[in-house]
């Protein structure tokens, strides 16, 4: 007897050692082919193949749903930690999304994920522009006041 469905699982053991939301939509992008199919070879060998595509397309959809509801300050700060293993530059990994999409995927989520991605873009372009401006302007060291000769 399985304690857990197979959404369950793949979203405990599977997502759950996936770093951040935006993370976990580009893994689970990557599991799909051009076609809306899955590969998980663990998910169907111990729940069966259409069980393991309903488990991640479930779980697909539910991601990205989640993303489009997420603050972008909440997103922009998800984005460091997402992009650890995908060994990729914040910019490219932001990129590369809107290739990690469920499919289908209704015109106006797509729309409306486009819109946060190139938020997220613009903010992290800035912010990344900011620590670069600051990390050249460093404050020179303060001299240390020595007292007056002869004390």
């Amino acid at each position: 007897m399985r304690l857990k469905s197979a959404r369950e699982d793949f979203e405990a053991n599977t997502l759950g050692a996936v770093p951040g939301l935006l993370g976990r939509l580009s893994y689970v992008g990557g599991l799909q082919d051009g076609n809306g199919t899955y590969d998980h070879w663990g998910l169907a060998r111990v729940h069966g193949d259409a069980a393991a595509q309903d488990a991640i397309r479930a779980s697909h959809r539910i991601l990205l749903s989640e993303i489009l509801k997420r603050p972008l300050a909440v997103l922009l700060k998800d984005v460091p930690a997402s992009c650890v293993n995908e060994h990729l530059t914040e910019m490219e990994f932001l990129a590369s999304l809107t290739q990690s999409l469920p499919k289908p995927v209704s015109r106006a989520a797509l729309a409306h994920l486009r819109s946060v991605l190139s938020a997220l873009l613009a903010l992290a372009e800035s912010r990344n522009n900011a620590n670069l401006r600051g990390a050249a302007q460093l404050p020179q060291p303060a001299r240390e006041s020595r007292p007056p000769a002869g004390i």
